[in-house]
C-alpha cells in the first residue's frame, strides 16, 4: 500500500500524515486505499501523544474522487455487507472512514491543491480545517454522472457552506474555484501553489501546540450539539465540563498570570 498512500508519525509522534500517493490517477481512492486509512485514523484516535492529523496528496490534485469500477477487491471486513444487485456495493468502508475521521479529537487539516472532487471533496469536508492552493477547484459530479451520495456529504457540507452553497455543488455540479471557496467558507485559507506546503507546515505546528484536548471537548460539543435544541446543548455542555478534566487548564492560568506564551501538552 506504500505506494498508493503513505501513513507515518513526525515532529517526536506529535503530527500523524496521510499522504495519497497515487499521482499518477490524480489520487483516486480505491478500497485498499480506504482501508489503510482507516485502520491508520483509528490507531490516531487511541494515541496519547499525536496532537494533530494532516491529510496531503502527491501530484497536482489532492483527490478526483473514487476509481469507479475498478476500486480492486471488496474489503474481506465487509463480506457480509454486500447485498449484490444491480445498484452495486453500499461505499461502508468509504463512510466508516469518513465518520471516524470527523469524530477525530485532534485537529485535522487538508492541503488541498488542484481538483478536489467528488469523494476527494468529502475527505476534505470530513478534515477540520482546509488549507488551499490557488489553482484548487472544488466540483461534485455525481449528481451528473447518475450517481448518490451516500458518503455523509449531504449532511456535511450544508452545515459548512449552507443549503444555497451546498445545492451549487452538490445538486448543480457548479466547479468553485479556490476563491470563491474561500468566500463561501468552504477553505480557511488560500495560497499560492508554491507555498502551500510551507504555509501548511507553519499552520499545522500552530494547531499542534494548541490545548488540544480543550480543543477535543469543545469539537465535540460543536459536532454533537448540531442538531440539539439551546436548551439541550447547554445541558450537554455542562455535562461534558463536569466529567472531564485537562492539565493545560492551569497552565493557561499559569502563563496569564505570568505574563508569558503558554506551554501546552495536550492533556
Amino acid at each position: 500500500m506504500a505506494q498508493q498512500v503513505r501513513l507515518g508519525r513526525e515532529s517526536e509522534g506529535r503530527i500523524a500524515r496521510i499522504t495519497l500517493a497515487a499521482p499518477e490517477r490524480q489520487n483516486r481512492l480505491d478500497w485498499a486505499m480506504i482501508g489503510a486509512m482507516a485502520e491508520f485514523v483509528r490507531e490516531v484516535a487511541r494515541s496519547e501523544t499525536v496532537r494533530a492529523l494532516v491529510i496531503d496528496a502527491e501530484g497536482a490534485d489532492f483527490c478526483a474522487g473514487d476509481r469507479g469500477a475498478d476500486m480492486g477487491a471488496w474489503p474481506q471486513a465487509y463480506a457480509h455487507r454486500d447485498p449484490g444487485g444491480s445498484h452495486g456495493v453500499p461505499p461502508l468502508p468509504l463512510t466508516d472512514l469518513l465518520g471516524e475521521l470527523r469524530s477525530l479529537p485532534m485537529p485535522t487539516v487538508a492541503i488541498l491543491g488542484g481538483e478536489v472532487a467528488d469523494v476527494g471533496l468529502d475527505l476534505a469536508c470530513h478534515c477540520d480545517i482546509r488549507l488551499a492552493a490557488f489553482d484548487a477547484t472544488f466540483q461534485d459530479r455525481r449528481v451528473a454522472n447518475a450517481r448518490f451520495a451516500a458518503t455523509g456529504i449531504t449532511y456535511v457540507l450544508p452545515r459548512l457552506v449552507g443549503l444555497a452553497g451546498a445545492s451549487r455543488l452538490l445538486l448543480f455540479g457548479e466547479r468553485l474555484d479556490a476563491a470563491e471557496a474561500r468566500r463561501i467558507g468552504l477553505v480557511y485559507r488560500t495560497v499560492a501553489a508554491d507555498r502551500l506546503r510551507q504555509e501548511a507546515e507553519v499552520l499545522v505546528a500552530g494547531v499542534a501546540a494548541m490545548a488540544t484536548r480543550s480543543y477535543a471537548l469543545v469539537k465535540q460539543q460543536v459536532i454533537e450539539q448540531l442538531d440539539m435544541n439551546y436548551r439541550t446543548a447547554l445541558m450537554h455542555s455542562m455535562a461534558l465540563r463536569q466529567t472531564n478534566i485537562f492539565e493545560d487548564r492551569a497552565e493557561g492560568q499559569r502563563a496569564f498570570v505570568e505574563k508569558r506564551a503558554p506551554r501546552f501538552t495536550g492533556r
